[in-house]
């Protein structure tokens, strides 16, 4: 049986490497992240916001995020 309900969270995550327009300057990463069912989508600069979205739509049982700690 496939779980649905608040039992069940789908994140669609896209990133992509962006050059800057000031000459020189190194490329920025951008991040974009979809929630289903319902279809929120945001777009963030850092790995670490995309942690905390997705932490803050999984229930409080769920395992814990330490989005100050990203790999690198």
């Amino acid at each position: 049986m496939t779980p649905q309900g608040p039992d069940l969270h789908v994140f669609v995550i896209r990133a992509r490497r962006e050059p800057r327009e000031i000459p020189g300057a190194p490329a920025e990463w951008r991040f974009w992240i979809e929630h289903h069912p319902g279809g929120e989508q945001h777009h963030y600069r850092t790995f670490a916001d995309v942690l905390a979205f997705i932490a803050e739509h999984l229930p409080a049982d769920a395992a814990t995020l330490d989005v100050t700690r990203v790999p690198r």
